[in-house]
């Protein structure tokens, strides 16, 4: 008799035996046709060139499995409860997603493109669903109405790209991955969906297998190709999970299973928009970053992240096996205090946060303050005198007529991220009207670490003029640069830090820039 116990576990060893088998000659294919990650001393720091891509192994022995499933699903002894409004989407919705990451993986891809795929997939699969408009939280039901479709749409892209940003260390992703589908296979089980249970078997089993390549150090990387698709997979799946007998959908089960990947993304978007870059571009902040760089070990940081991962997982089990949504949330919340107050993740973006807001007050009630403070400063992550230099700036920087000043330093490399902003908050004409801004990068072994911007008052000067003082700013932050690399203040390491020769001066006009 072929029952669930069975029959999940046949799927588990068989999709993980396909995939670490499958795997083998993919490394081969990439290599061959030049699929590969090259190290670039940058923010890439692997020793060798690894063949990346690998998520599309998973994406065929998963859709295989599901096929499987689907078609052969009347001949089991139970019920699978398998529809084509869950299934057919994803099978329709994948292939694009996988060519997408593999075009990324191959030649790259601006993430604003990546973005506009990642709502067409979500909207595809979310428009095939049932509609779900009920959520319990804490017992109470919320009737979202229409909005349960943005909402969805919203929960599947934020999934596909905080499996994304995970993938930034060997194993990592695949381990997130793994206890997550474990979880959602759970709560499937325990909620009556018994098909949704056998899938997230099937996709920890690939995952494991992957796992055997994609271990530090790694041999194959999953790529845009497989994280995206494994986010997908995962929040499609979660979402479904969740689903209980009333036709409700409870949802502090899934926020304490994708705890930590939520929150790291969250704090990534606090990092980049607090330094004035996109929410797109790289950085070496995550969790597993700073594990990285605190413990060097890969095998410690897998470590480390399991514990953080476990306890929410088997929280939102049980939550949902007692129908106790203060289980999970509570877990979640004494994980995520215990991160920060570790200082595993988290503490500096919370410092960012508390700093904008006391800079906010500064500058309405205590103008003179925020000034001799030489504003704002966010020295995240790193361990050179940014700081120093940039109060030894600010002092001679005053004496120009700007309206602001924006030192931001990221060196992924060498885990080097700072922020420095002093804004003009005493002299109020400054702030009428447009202002124009003006971007000076920073250049290193020919690769850009960071950029000085200014905000300029467009009704007080013309473009001739402002260009003139941004080219004597310039000099001045390469006169102050070179004095602390003459004095041995910074670490060798940065010696080479030097402006362009022929500054690249980038302007734009924009409305209440400061």
């Amino acid at each position: 008799m072929m029952t669930l116990f069975i029959v999940s576990n046949l799927l588990f060893w068989s999709s993980f035996v396909v995939t670490a088998l499958s795997v083998f000659p993919f490394r081969s294919f990439a290599a061959r046709v030049g699929m590969v990650d090259h190290p670039d001393s940058f923010r890439k720091l692997q020793q060798k060139p690894v063949p990346v891509g690998g998520g599309a192994v998973i994406f065929l022995v998963m859709v295989a499995a599901m096929i499987l499933l689907t078609y052969h699903q009347e001949s089991f002894d139970f019920r699978l409860g398998l529809s084509q409004k869950l299934l057919l989407p994803l099978i329709i919705v994948s292939p694009f997603i996988i060519v997408l990451g593999l075009i990324d993986d191959k030649f790259g891809v601006n993430g604003q493109t990546k973005l506009l795929f990642q709502i067409i997939a979500a909207s595809v699969i979310i428009g095939f669903a049932k509609y779900y408009s009920e959520v319990t939280y804490f017992g109470i039901e919320l009737n979202l109405h229409h909005l349960f479709y943005p909402l969805a749409v919203f929960w599947i892209i934020g999934m596909i790209n905080a499996i994304n940003l995970l993938d930034g260390a060997d194993g990592v992703a695949v381990t997130v991955g793994f206890y997550m589908s474990l979880a959602t296979a759970g709560i499937a089980y325990i909620n009556g969906h018994s098909g949704i249970m056998m899938i997230c078997f099937g996709l920890s089993g690939c995952l494991l297998g992957f796992f055997v390549h994609n271990r530090p150090p790694a041999r194959v990387y999953l790529g845009d190709t497989g994280s995206m698709f494994i986010g997908m997979m995962l929040a499609t799946l979660i979402l479904r999970a969740s689903v209980a007998s009333d036709r409700t959908i409870s949802i502090c089960g899934p926020f304490a299973i994708v705890l930590i990947p939520a929150v790291d993304s969250f704090f990534a978007v606090i990092r980049r928009i607090n330094s004035g870059r996109t929410i797109f571009s790289p950085d070496r902040g995550h969790i597993h970053h700073l594990l990285t760089a605190k413990f060097l070990s890969g095998y410690t940081v897998l470590l480390i992240l399991s514990l953080l991962i476990i306890p929410g997982c088997v929280a939102a089990v049980l939550g949902t096996y007692y129908r106790n949504d203060y289980i999970p949330a509570l877990t979640a919340l004494g994980i995520l205090s215990i991160a920060i107050v570790m200082d595993l993740f988290g503490r500096r973006e919370l410092f960012i946060l508390v700093g904008r807001i006391k800079g906010h007050f500064r500058k309405l009630f205590d103008k003179q303050k925020y000034q001799s403070k030489n504003g704002e400063i966010y020295h995240i992550q790193g361990k050179a005198p940014w700081r120093q230099m940039w109060n030894h700036l600010i002092p001679i920087l005053r004496n120009y007529p700007c309206r602001c000043f924006q030192l931001d330093i990221n060196i992924p490399s060498q885990h080097e991220d700072f922020f420095g902003e002093w804004e003009n908050v005493t002299k109020k004409s400054l702030f009428e009207g447009k202002s124009i801004i003006c971007t000076i990068p920073l250049i290193v072994n020919d690769k850009q670490i960071g950029t000085l911007r200014t905000f300029f008052n467009n009704q007080k000067s013309n473009r001739s003029e402002l260009l003139g003082l941004t080219l004597n700013m310039s000099e001045t932050c390469e006169n102050i640069v070179k004095q602390y690399f003459d004095t041995g203040t910074i670490d060798d390491l940065f010696t080479v830090l030097h402006f362009q020769e022929q500054k690249s001066i980038d302007i734009s006009i924009t409305k209440n820039a400061a």
